[in-house]
């Protein structure tokens, strides 16, 4: 029981000393001059603008559906809040005009926009991104077998994962769900020692950098990595039960207690009470309710329908179709015994992970559905992983073992 409770107060700490560590660090970014950045972010807004082709202002660069919209206007919001515009530093970076936020984002954002335009940040997203893609799937296919790392990449570019580096909305989540995963690939036995600590840590991040787009992106892929190398020592199942129980609350706790922190931090020094502003704006995301001003009922079976409906396009179900039968007949032609399958059950619950949501989250899945669909990659890499888990590949130079 000691053991239990200084563990968590050295979670507490940790997420104590996170939270100050996100203060200075946007308080810092905004000390320097708006001259710095002020043609560039012009430039950034115009060209957003210019890109707008879609219904609700929203761009779309590919096949012009609800499967490629980009956030324009968030991006807007995201580009105009690295000005100061006259505020003072602290307003500035405590965002009052959009204060139920971190925006974390602008920490590397604002000084990368000093050196370069749009155009260099998209470059430089797309060098990022698939660096870290490649990163993770050379890893992966080292420690856990090309099957693995084939189920892993197809599940993000089924959720469109190429669109990202083009829309700067999506590119937190998708940078960190990458980054988690990469880690534990690099550095397997370092995280395995603080894996509480690691998930805490992630999860904290993506609430200090994402403005509310697919949060649960970068718990997903990144647990499944933790299950998958878990199999791979042989843990049993009761013990992969409690990685996958705690790892995920105290991703959770990272997010949700880091999120109160910018409502404690914000209303100290700030004249506005950035905690009710939170606490309002999650009972909104969670309830039926479409607008403040318009009471259009919702379902949590509707936020459901209409995100299967999106991601699964006829090209998302025949790929996902084709990787299921090819692990699944795997799986059958090795015979797996009813204890192997139940073991891989703690990695078939994270599959159901979006569907969770969707469900709390109804209303933000229902009127961003365009963009909350990408949560399904987890399901299709959880799906397959659970097939794996049932028939572990033999041939490689690191076998999974059960």
């Amino acid at each position: 029981m000691r053991k239990i409770i200084r563990r968590g107060a050295g979670l507490g700490a940790l997420l104590a000393v996170l939270v100050l560590v996100y203060t200075g660090l946007v308080l810092a970014v905004y000390t320097f001059p708006d001259e710095w950045v002020a043609g560039k972010v012009d430039e950034a807004i115009a060209a957003i603008n210019k890109e707008v082709n879609y219904w609700g202002c929203y761009g779309n660069y590919f096949w012009h559906s609800d499967y490629g919209i980009t956030d324009n206007i968030s991006d807007g919001v995201i580009y105009t809040a690295l000005l100061r515009n006259g505020r003072s530093v602290v307003d500035a970076a405590m965002h009052t005009e959009y204060a139920r936020y971190w925006h974390g984002y602008a920490v590397l954002l604002r000084p990368l926009m000093a050196l370069a335009g749009i155009s260099g940040v998209r470059y430089f997203n797309m060098m990022l991104l698939m660096g870290l893609l490649l990163g993770c799937y050379a890893r992966m296919r080292k420690l856990l077998g090309v099957r693995v790392a084939v189920a892993f990449a197809v599940g993000l570019l089924m959720g469109f994962f190429l669109i990202a580096p083009f829309c700067q909305h999506y590119m937190t989540v998708f940078c960190l769900t990458l980054l988690g995963c990469y880690v534990q690939l690099r550095w397997p036995k370092a995280v395995r020692a603080r894996l509480p600590e690691f998930f805490l840590m992630l999860g904290s991040l993506v609430c200090f950098a994402d403005l509310l787009t697919f949060p649960v992106l970068a718990l997903g892929y990144p647990l499944l990595c933790c299950q998958l190398l878990q199999l791979r020592e042989g843990v049993d199942a009761r013990r992969l039960w409690m990685y996958t129980i705690g790892l995920s609350a105290a991703w959770a706790a990272g997010y949700a207690l880091t999120w109160a922190g910018k409502g404690l931090v914000g209303t100290l020094l700030t004249d506005q009470n950035v905690m009710q502003e939170i606490l309002s704006q999650s009972i909104w995301r969670m309830t039926g309710i479409l607008d403040e001003n318009r009471f259009d009922p919702m379902t949590p079976i509707g936020a459901v329908q209409i995100n299967l409906a999106t991601f699964f396009s006829r090209s998302n179900t025949l790929l996902l179709a084709l990787m299921l039968l090819w692990q699944g007949v795997r799986a059958l032609r090795a015979r797996a015994g009813v204890k192997r399958w139940l073991h891989g059950l703690p990695v078939a619950a994270v599959a159901l992970y979006p569907f969770v949501w969707y469900l709390v989250v109804q209303n933000h899945s229902n009127i961003h559905y365009w963009m909350t669909y990408r949560l399904l990659s987890i399901t299709v890499f959880g799906l397959c992983a659970f097939l794996l888990a049932a028939a572990p590949e033999t041939g490689g130079k690191q076998p999974l073992k059960l």
